[in-house]
């Protein structure tokens, strides 16, 4: 399975990376094509590497609802927040991250419960 998400996730980079670049592209009056391969390259290694570590995460029916449930719940209680401070783009990255790790607790708590702790 990770060798066949590994291969999308690869794809996946490469299109987003060379999109990017285009809209970044036409979408400027001064063209600094350095810096706008430098911000494509960083942009897809970043979707990338969330691409892969999300998808990974999400191999059962029941992780799928956990983390299809927290992620979105908590990006959007950060976006709200954050269009209140007008901080969005760290609104962004904080749902997102806080999100992975309410999965991760809800995860935790469950197997807890279900006796699959630690001994």
């Amino acid at each position: 399975m990770n060798k066949n998400l590994f291969s999308r996730t690869v794809t996946i980079t490469i299109i987003f990376g060379i999109l990017f670049f285009i809209l970044n592209y036409f979408g400027q009056h001064d063209r600094n094509i350095p810096y706008l391969v430098g911000k494509s390259i960083l942009a897809a290694l970043v979707l990338g590497v969330l691409y892969f570590t999300l998808f990974a995460m999400m191999h059962t029916p029941e992780l799928k609802f956990k983390f299809g449930t927290t992620i979105p719940i908590a990006m959007l209680i950060c976006v709200i927040i954050g269009g209140i401070l007008s901080a969005l783009k760290i609104a962004i990255i904080a749902g997102l991250v806080l999100g992975v790790i309410a999965g991760y607790i809800w995860v935790y708590i469950d197997k807890r419960k279900q006796g699959g702790g630690p001994k």
